[in-house]
């Protein structure tokens, strides 16, 4: 009898064995795959920015430098978004390319606006659609060029895209979203035009979507953006429709699975999350549940265009499975060494890789300026910058230094008053002066405008006075 229910127990665990190899929970599944807590660099491209630069009609040689540009750095992956706001930037079956099925109004448009205008969703029509004309893949170039170039190649798939929802002759809104504003989760700004993914039919369009992705496209991975734009549930239904969320990602994987076995290679799935846990929560997210149940290949979370704060990188971490990668995004920033400083905080608060999110959108200001894009060189790990640049204190050490500065210049400036514009020619005796100075000192003559300027800070509570107003206040 013993040995009877010896064998059974050998059967299931061998089961539980083979159903672990075939499917994988997480970070299990990873690790098959050699790929349990990789160190990425993500370089994320949002499409538009190389479409909109390049007067009509572009060339394949006109699409290449956007990926070449960061080819050869320490960026790792390259993620390209397929879709023009709520239209795509390839001829699919699933959704309309932009540029197409518009009014005779909005063909005009492009036609006038494309070939004058630079950053405008005209010349991007305008491109794609020549691209498509003779024969090419917009998309398909990008993820061509990416794979030559020895990078690894997502589709970063913007989940709810509301851009210019105000806006009704809009070349970013699908015929889709127009047909069914019973659908929208409702609520204020853009984000209250959001699909609801409470209705069977918006999930269903949405993976369909995915799976021409996965199925047109020689790609290693899906991700998920949900970040961009984060409304899936009427106001204050997420977390109680957090399993819906979940459910669909469920599918997502099985259709990813699907699309991996029919062309013999992994396809991974991740998902870009928001900034906190708790906003996560509030949204309808749960990357923890998707991480334990082996839906998710990697996560990253990311701030929404600002880099407002610290992502808590650890909070993330305590929730999600230990073998599961988390990587932390750093929004565009002005300087090389706002992403080099950002980077080192991430790194050291245990994040597994970095993304780059909208790195390239200097370009679009006015005057345009070109990217930092030599600390590309840099990002792959904390020991690829120069630390010795930066140092990082509390804000309670910061607090503290600032009042001891400011003390130290209090006590200067008042046993400095009685020396003022007194020792020009030579060094003055000074043995009352605390601390003590027995050699003597010339004088200090600015004290004047330092009192000045330290009495207006306080009046005005400004940090940064104009020099003519200081001069003026001198003055008087």
């Amino acid at each position: 009898m013993r040995d009877s229910r010896l064998q059974v127990l050998r059967l299931f665990l061998l089961a539980g064995l083979l159903l672990s190899l075939a499917h994988g929970t997480g970070a299990e599944a990873e690790e098959a795959r050699g790929q349990a807590r990789a160190r990425r660099v993500i370089y994320n491209s949002d499409g538009t920015n190389v479409f909109i630069h390049k007067p009509p009609p572009m060339r394949p040689e006109d699409v290449w430098p956007y990926v070449d540009e960061v080819a050869g750095t320490d960026v790792t992956t390259f993620f390209i978004c397929p879709n023009a706001g709520q239209n795509m930037y390839y001829p699919g079956r699933a959704a309309d390319m932009l540029g197409s099925h518009v009014t005779p109004e909005q063909a005009e448009r492009i036609r006038r606006v494309a070939p004058a205008t630079p950053v405008t969703i005209e010349r991007a029509a305008a491109n794609v659609q020549a691209l498509a004309a003779a024969g090419h893949d917009p998309i398909g170039l990008v993820v061509e060029r990416a794979r030559a170039k020895g990078l690894e190649v997502f589709i970063t798939f913007r989940l709810n895209e509301v851009h210019d929802v105000d806006v009704p002759d809009s070349l970013l809104l699908s015929r889709f979203w127009k047909e069914h504003p019973e659908w929208r989760v409702g609520g204020p700004g853009w984000n209250g035009q959001a699909l609801d993914f409470s209705v069977p039919e918006v999930r269903a369009r949405r993976l369909e979507e995915l799976r021409e992705c996965c199925e047109r496209f020689a790609i290693d991975g899906l991700d998920l953006d949900f970040q961009r734009f984060p409304s899936y549930f009427p106001p204050d239904r997420g977390p109680e429709r957090a399993e819906v969320l979940t459910a669909w990602v469920r599918e997502v994987r099985a259709m990813t699975r699907d699309a991996a076995s029919r062309r013999g290679r992994p396809l991974l799935l991740s998902a870009r999350v928001l900034a906190t846990p708790e906003a996560c929560r509030t949204a309808g997210l749960d990357p923890a549940a998707w991480g334990r149940e082996g839906l998710v290949d990697f996560v990253t979370a990311s701030h929404f265009l600002h880099n407002d704060f610290p992502l808590p990188v650890a909070e993330h971490r305590r929730l999600l499975p230990t073998g599961l990668s988390l990587y932390a995004s750093i929004e565009v920033e002005p300087s090389a060494d706002a992403y080099r400083r950002i980077a080192l905080r991430l790194w050291a608060d245990g994040a597994d890789g970095l993304m780059l999110f909208n790195f390239f959108t200097s370009r679009e200001e006015r005057p345009p300026a070109e990217p930092p894009f030599e600390v590309l060189r840099e990002l792959g790990g904390p020991e690829r910058i120069d630390a010795g640049r930066y140092v990082e204190i509390s804000a309670d050490e910061l607090e503290d230094k600032v009042r001891g500065g400011m003390l130290a210049q209090v006590i200067g400036n008042l046993n400095g008053l009685p020396h003022e514009m007194r020792y020009i020619d030579e060094p003055g005796s000074v043995e009352s002066y605390a601390p003590g100075l027995p050699e003597g000192a010339r004088t200090d003559d600015d004290t004047d405008l330092e009192w000045v300027y330290a009495a207006e800070m306080e009046r005005s509570g400004e940090l940064f006075l104009p020099p003519e107003r200081i001069a003026a206040l001198t003055r008087t």
